[in-house]
């Protein structure tokens, strides 16, 4: 696991109030608890901690955990920052 996916993790974690080790990457965010109003906390914290804006046209594709590790990296790759 990359720095950067250890991060994501670790935000989502603090965000969604659930331990990082059950945060599998194959469990749906439903499976794990984090609702509607939940993702949108745990993205305004990627945002704050990655220091960059997350496309909200993509947000309703986000399923997975793995799903939100792989757009978060793209998007810091795409905006060039690592926060």
């Amino acid at each position: 696991m990359s720095s950067l996916d250890a991060r994501v993790i670790a935000v989502l974690s603090r965000s969604a109030m659930i331990p990082e080790a059950a945060l599998e990457r194959d469990k749906s965010l439903v499976e794990l608890g984090i609702g509607s109003l939940e993702q949108i906390e745990c993205i305004l914290s990627l945002e704050d901690e990655f220091h960059v804006e997350l496309p909200d046209t993509n947000l309703q594709q986000l399923k997975t955990v793995q799903d939100l590790v792989d757009f978060v990296n793209a998007t810091v790759a795409e905006q060039g920052r690592h926060g």
